[in-house]
């Protein structure tokens, strides 16, 4: 067995062990694990809890950040079990994010309940305009949201809760945070922060900064992965009323790096991309009572992307501009009964020198009820009236279950559709672009209709230890009108598309990567998760979750689909770390199998440009020394502690070993 492999399940065998080495259970050790069991789950748009939704959902509260070996949010998702994250580079430069052997298009990211993704194209979904001391927790839901939130949410759903706009009631107090770190290939990360309550006054802000010279890659052009991805945030709320209240933020987020193969594997490529995003969001919510809130919310989002292939071509330039407003009327009609009711519009616009200029609307109404008839038995209905100019109108219903047998045992179950329209890029790529648009691009497709998919899930959680908490789940997806992209001649591009800027020469061999409805795919796996969270000794926690996910993808047609492929078969995904009050270890990593692929220059000299790794393992490491306990701390962290060389998508090269220092600050009053 490779010692890789070895390592990994080592780790899984290490948790439970861990767990059942802790002092005897007491009293107070039962109070907390029922609070671990009992953490409220926003985006199910009812506030329940997560044994109570019947979906198999992770909760990471935004108190245990600082302690993973990473330096970027999209680096913290690689880390949690059961979720694929599919990057193009560390520290955030970009990262595609997969669930249940979905497509990066087919996951759906919010901000307290509002939408994230950027309309021009599902790349962009780890750009994340927070920053993580406004983080009350993350919220991670396995399986299909379209009933809730409409188009996307299809391999599942993620929902960052902030401090300043959740629905929860704080403690008046002050913090400071803050880890300054130096390293290798100019190096220097900063990710700092405040949160502030007093007096019905919430103020929240941060700044997440990682530039590097980078290391050098393995390319023709011998280019870096030089990065500078810089976010800020700022945030607010204020009780004016003893029932109502008002929240608001703006966020500002701005990316350079090269992007050399990040889109294609020619061997030209010397591409570098700039992004920006100014995201600014806004809140009204009324308590009529006990039983009954109402929220506005409303999002307004500006964002550019300029893309130049080499420093010789013209330049891809894109203004996007997005409106989202939303309401919803939480009621509880008894104790056996909540319902929400809610509706949302949101007009997406796009001015592109590539794309051109064009604008969309997406209305929905929505539903959602939980009854609780009997004991133990929870049961959440969802219904969603959707409807999009790219694809008409949908009824998208949902309905979840869990049953709790004794005290250890909860099982349960959910069966819904799922929903995705065909982004700006899929449709209208390089319709534009000026001059010849060059051989293996990508190329939209105006035609495009929506995928559509029907979910089915089962699973049980049981919890045979106060501090051992063991997750099994089966999930089965089928999805029609696959959006991917294969490789056509021009001629039969040109005739499906129009496109007057593509090579129309007599006898010319170019091909362009055609977006289109490909196939059907039939989706089954398994996912299973241990997670320990164990007092070992006096002072000394341990705290852990590792999971594995086995997909099997059947595709009807002899096509090979490029997004599908990138898919892991298995992977092993987890992270654990023992906190004393003078020091903190942690270690993070995965390990990663799918099928691999090859590319070449050109079909007639057969030089290989570009791999994607069949399998590999990736460790991530951190030491925290406390100068002053709880309050200083001396870091030392390795990105890809044991230097492996990879790549998560054909042509771009991730980073090998990355080792940096520094220290962390964190004070509360």
């Amino acid at each position: 067995m490779p010692l890789f492999l070895r390592n990994t399940l080592a780790l899984v065998s290490l948790l439970p062990l861990a767990a059942q080495a802790q002092r005897p259970a007491t009293p107070a050790d039962s109070a907390r694990q029922r609070e671990l069991s009992e953490v409220t789950v926003y985006a199910t748009r009812l506030g329940q809890l997560a044994g109570q939704s019947g979906r198999y959902v992770t909760v990471v509260p935004g108190s245990t950040l600082s302690r993973y070996p990473v330096a970027s949010l999209d680096d913290l998702l690689r880390l949690l079990p059961n979720i694929e994250v599919q990057s193009r580079g560390n520290f955030g430069a970009q990262a595609d994010i997969t669930l249940r052997g979905s497509t990066f298009n087919q996951v759906l990211i919010l901000l307290d309940g509002m939408r994230l993704n950027d309309p021009l194209t599902g790349h962009f979904a780890g750009y994340l305009p927070i920053t993580p001391a406004e983080i009350e927790q993350l919220e991670i839901v396995r399986g299909p949201g379209a009933a809730l939130y409409g188009p996307d949410a299809v391999g599942g759903f993620i929902n960052i809760v902030t401090k300043t706009f959740a629905a929860t009631h704080r403690p008046d107090a002050v913090e400071l945070a803050g880890t300054f770190l130096a390293g290798e290939y100019g190096l220097k990360s900063t990710n700092a922060g405040f949160y502030g309550q007093e007096k019905g006054l919430r103020l929240a802000g941060g700044i997440l900064n990682n530039t590097a010279s980078g290391q050098l890659l393995n390319l023709p052009g011998g280019l870096r992965n030089d990065f500078k991805l810089n976010t800020y945030s700022l945030s607010g709320a204020y009780q004016l009323t003893e029932k109502f209240s008002a929240a608001a933020r703006a966020s500002f987020d701005r990316r350079d790096f090269n992007a050399q193969n990040f889109y294609t594997t020619n061997a030209g490529d010397r591409a570098r991309e700039t992004t920006s995003r100014d995201w600014y969001q806004g809140q009204l919510r009324y308590e009529w009572n006990e039983r009954a809130r109402t929220e506005l919310s409303i999002v307004g989002t500006a964002s550019t992307d300029l893309y130049v292939y080499t420093p010789t071509t013209a330049a891809s330039d894109h203004l996007l501009h997005y409106l989202n407003v939303q309401g919803q009327h939480q009621l509880q009609l008894s104790a056996k009964v909540r319902v929400t009711l809610g509706g949302q519009a949101d007009r997406r616009a796009v001015q592109s020198n590539d794309r051109g200029d064009h604008a969309v609307w997406h209305t929905g109404a929505f539903a959602v009820a939980a009854i609780a008839p009997t004991p133990g038995l929870n049961v959440t209905a969802a219904l969603r009236l959707d409807h999009d100019q790219n694809y008409g109108t949908e009824v998208v219903p949902q309905l979840n279950a869990s049953q709790q047998v004794g005290e250890k045992l909860t099982v349960r179950g959910a069966v819904g559709r799922g929903i995705r329209a065909p982004n700006f890029t899929e449709q209208y790529n390089s319709a534009i672009r000026p001059g010849v648009v060059p051989t293996g691009f990508n190329v939209g497709n105006p035609g495009l209709s929506a995928e559509r998919t029907i979910n089915y899930e089962a699973g049980l959680d049981y919890q045979p230890l106060p501090a051992l908490t063991l997750r099994g789940t089966y999930f089965n997806r089928y999805g029609r009108n696959l959006i991917d992209y294969v490789s056509q001649p021009s001629q039969q591009v040109i005739e499906a598309t129009g496109f007057t800027n593509l090579d129309t020469k007599p006898g010319n061999t170019t091909t362009y990567r055609f977006a289109q409805n490909l196939f059907a795919v039939t989706t089954q796996g398994i996912e299973t998760e241990v997670t320990a969270r164990a007092q070992l000794a006096e002072g000394l926690k341990l705290d852990g979750s590792v999971g594995y996910t086995y997909v099997n993808l059947a595709t009807e047609g002899d096509v090979q689909s490029q997004y599908l492929s990138n898919v892991a078969r298995h992977l092993v995904a987890g992270n654990v770390s023992l906190t004393h009050r003078h020091f903190t270890v942690a270690f993070g990593g995965l390990f990663k199998q799918r099928a691999g692929q090859n590319t070449v220059v050109t079909p007639t000299n057969g030089q290989l440009v570009a791999s994607l790794t069949p399998s590999y393992a990736v460790f991530n490491a951190r030491l925290d020394l406390a100068l002053l306990p709880e309050r200083v701390w001396l870091v030392g962290q390795a990105q890809n502690l044991f230097n492996a060389k990879y790549s998560d998508l054909l042509g771009a090269q991730m980073p090998t070993r990355w080792l940096m220092a520094g220290v962390r600050v964190a004070l509360r009053k």
